[in-house]
This record gives C-alpha cells, structure tokens and sequence, in this order.
C-alpha cells in the first residue's frame, strides 16, 4: 500500500511543478513530498547532497600490448547465435512525473528480455537522469541484476545530472556481478572498455567472433586519446582474430556523421531512401550531434579512424528518442537503437529495444522491436 501512496504522491509532486513555477530541488513542498516518498518507500536518508566516486588509477598507452585476458570475454557456442538485447534512453528517475514512466520502462524491459532471451544487454546512455541519480541507479542495477545476464552500460548527457557523478555511479552498478563495466583511463571518461565475443575451438584455444568497443562520448563525441584508443583496440582485435575480425562501436552521443549519411542517403523531394545505402527506419528530430557556431556538424575525424581501421563495421548510439534510422555509409552501418520508455521525448511507435544477432562471421541482424501492449512488432530489420 505503501508504494501506491508514494505514487501518488509522486503525480501530486508533478501537479505542485507544473501549477507552482517550483525550479529549487530544495522547495519546501517538494522537499517534504520527496521525504515522504523516501519513508514509504523505507529509503535511508542520504548521508550527503553529492556523491563522488574514485577515478580508475589505470593509464592507456599506444605501446599497451593488446592481449584477449585483459578485455571482457564472453563466450559464444559454436553453431547458435549470440543475442544482444539493446535499452536507449530509459531515462529512470524516482521523482516528478518520471516516476510511474519509470514503472511503465521497468514493466517493457522486463517483457523485451523474457522475448528475446538475450546473452547480454547493452545500455546506450541516459540510464538515468533527474536530480536524484543515487537511487535511480541503484533501481537500475538492481533490475539489470535480476536477469543474471551480463550487461554493458555506457553513458549519456544526462546520467551526470543528478546528485552522482560517473565514478560513483559506475561503482553503484559494479556491484552487480553480472555488469561487466570498466571505467577505463580517466583520460577518456568513464566507461571506455572492450567486450569481446569468442568462441571456443576444440582444442581449446579461442576464435574472436566479435569485439564491442564500448565509449563514453561525453556530451558531444569521442576526444582524441579515446580516438587513439579505439584506434589500437581494432587493431588489437585483427592481432588476437585475424584480419577479419569484425569491431562494433557502442557509444550514446552520434557521430557527426550520422548527418553526412542522411544527407546522402535520403532523398528529401521524393520522401525516400536513395539506392546504394541499404538504408531503412525513420527520422522524426534533429540529428543532434556536435555542431560548429553555424550549425553544421563538426568533424572531430574519428569517423576517419573507424575507416581506416578497415574491421569496425557497426556504429551503434542513442540520444535522440525519435529517429531509429540505420544508413550503410562508406562500408560501416550508422545505426540509432531504438528508444525504450516515455521518458522524456516520445514518437508514437518508438518504444522497444534493438535486438543484435551475432552469428558465426559477427553481427548478422539488427532488429528494432516495438512494443504495444505487451505485443512485439519489428519497426526496422535489417540482415546483414
């Protein structure tokens, strides 16, 4: 009963910022809603307003030998298809008008894992947001745990909002045994590490099928050791797989790009994808990647090292909540996952998750999966 009058609370706590122009998180009538919300839900009060996590103390260096024992290593079985299950943008909060959305996110992601039986969940960024973080992320890792599945988080632009900043929020879900996050050189962010998917010949030895590189791209994209970084990570992947050893990119802000691709690829005056680009899914806001003061997007040349890599052959990122376009530009598939949840921005249609099928030569289907009433219905698929 308790968690239903905390709900209700929550609705009039939206009532009181909507009605009463209320932009101070210490306002009195929001402060001892929030209070009461904490002692139904028997929360501890919090020891401190901002909470500050410990900075990984390890240093990348170009001349690091790349060697599979020191990445994450999942196990692929020989024959069957590797699932990963993909979450954008699930905004999770506890407070304001977030909160029941945040229930309706938790009901879909519960639903989108007992479909697809994933081997791992991936979370592309803006896991959560809202000022208080400490709990929502909590909630997140508590949730993601209850799988027993690996899962790979990255970061967005709104999960350092709240009253956490990434260190600390990285420790909160490496507590989870099942969260495979790194938060790699603080030089690069937080939450810059390697998956890699393998299967195990019959002498025992293991055959690299797959490297995820996961990023953190700030609030705009990667900087230039992350570059370099990424750089010696696909290199690294040819070194223990061969030369064809294929990279995927796992990152929540995207690319510039993104933008040159569509504005190839789509053919504004005849309301259609142009040939030639094998491009599918829709656009519906601004692609919103870095930008210079005129507008136009602003090459930081990482797209440059991801071609000359000649082994990344996927970019996969978040952020905008209504576009789940996928563009094949240059040889490398720019692809949005779909975003799950309410939460903030919403396209009618747009809720779900992205299903990424690896099979014995890397990623072979993206699959984007809405769900409506509990019922699953692909919105974008493309074979590769």
């Amino acid at each position: 009963m308790g968690k239903f009058i905390a709900l209700f609370l929550v609705l009039m706590l939206s009532v009181f910022q909507t009605v009463i122009p209320l932009t101070n998180g210490d306002e009195p009538k929001v402060t001892a809603v929030r209070e009461t919300i904490d002692r139904l839900l028997e929360r501890e009060p919090l020891e401190k307003e901002y909470f500050e996590g410990e900075a990984s103390d390890y240093i990348w260096s170009e001349t690091d030998e790349y060697r599979l024992e020191d990445t994450v290593v999942l196990e692929k079985q020989k024959g069957k298809d590797f699932i990963i299950l993909n979450l954008a943008d699930i905004h999770f909060s506890d407070y304001g008008y977030r909160l029941p959305l945040s229930i309706e996110g938790e009901a879909t992601i519960r639903r989108l894992v007992a479909q697809v039986e994933p081997d791992l969940i991936t979370l592309s960024g803006d896991n959560v947001c809202s000022d208080n973080t400490y709990y929502s992320m909590h909630k997140v890792t508590e949730l993601m745990e209850s799988f027993g599945i690996p899962w790979a988080p990255v970061y967005g632009n709104h999960d350092d909002e709240g009253n956490c900043d990434l260190n600390y929020l990285a420790d909160i879900m490496m507590t989870g045994k099942h969260c495979l996050m790194r938060k790699g050189d603080p030089e690069m962010g937080v939450g810059n590490y390697i998956v890699n998917i393998v299967e195990t010949d019959s002498d025992g030895g293991q055959t690299l099928v797959e490297s995820l590189i996961l990023m953190d791209s700030h609030h705009s994209q990667p900087n230039e050791k992350q570059k370099q970084w990424y750089a010696w990570a696909a290199a690294g992947a040819k070194a223990v797989g061969g030369e064809d050893a294929e990279v995927s990119i796992f990152m929540h802000i995207p690319l510039p790009d993104y933008q040159l691709a569509y504005d190839e690829a789509w053919d504004e005056e005849n309301g259609k994808w142009r040939d030639g680009y094998a491009a599918q899914g829709e656009l519906h806001e601004k692609i919103c990647c870095e930008r210079d003061g005129d507008g136009a997007p602003l090459q930081r040349r990482f797209f440059d090292a991801i071609e000359e890599s000649g082994n990344t052959k996927y970019v996969f990122c978040g952020h905008e909540h209504m576009n789940d376009f996928s563009i094949e530009y240059h040889g490398v598939r720019l692809t949005y996952m779909l975003k799950l949840g309410y939460a903030s921005g919403f396209q009618q249609g747009f809720n779900g998750g992205t299903q990424i099928v690896v099979g014995d030569a890397g990623v072979c289907r993206i699959t984007h999966l809405a769900v409506s009433g509990g019922l699953f219905k692909p919105i974008v698929d493309i074979k590769s």
